[in-house]
């Protein structure tokens, strides 16, 4: 082999390296087309998720609310179990003029409250009061808890 054919292999040799770190050193890195389009995708996706966020903020509030008012409906139904179980009270108390509405209710004054006390019926000789507690509040429809109670 000749010098310059020598000269002319080396060349080639080098330059194939050359480029093919070049190559390399392109791939290992972001061009700023991929870099747009990766925030143009990521801004797209984080608007639906923020939004959901928002909207599960507002109905974890609304589930607050609802469960207040369970439980403030609970108590009062409570206080009339109560007064129907006195021995001072009784079956004869439990009537809608001695449960006055509260609006609001102390210490909770966004809910309202009301008592409802249905006319005694009777079944198979056993009289008995339904007796309604209805809670409400903004956001959420109104909570009513019912019993009865019977005259034994």
């Amino acid at each position: 082999m000749s010098r310059a054919s020598r000269r002319r292999i080396s060349r080639r040799c080098a330059g194939s390296a050359s480029s093919s770190s070049a190559a390399a050193a392109a791939a290992a890195g972001f061009t700023l087309i991929e870099v747009v389009i990766l925030i143009m995708v990521a801004g797209i996706a984080i608007l639906p998720l923020a939004m959901l966020f928002a909207t599960t903020s507002i109905r974890s509030s609304d589930a607050r609310s609802a469960s207040v008012a369970a439980q403030l409906a609970q108590a009062k139904l409570e206080e009339i179990t109560a007064d129907r179980n006195a021995s001072t009270r009784g079956f004869s108390y439990v009537v809608a003029g001695n449960y006055p509405a509260e609006t609001p209710i102390a210490a909770f004054t966004a809910f309202q409250r009301s008592v409802g006390v249905a006319s005694d019926s009777t079944y198979d000789s056993v009289t008995f009061r339904t007796v309604s507690v209805t809670v409400t509040t903004s956001g959420v429809p109104p909570v009513t808890l019912t019993t009865w109670f019977v005259n034994y």
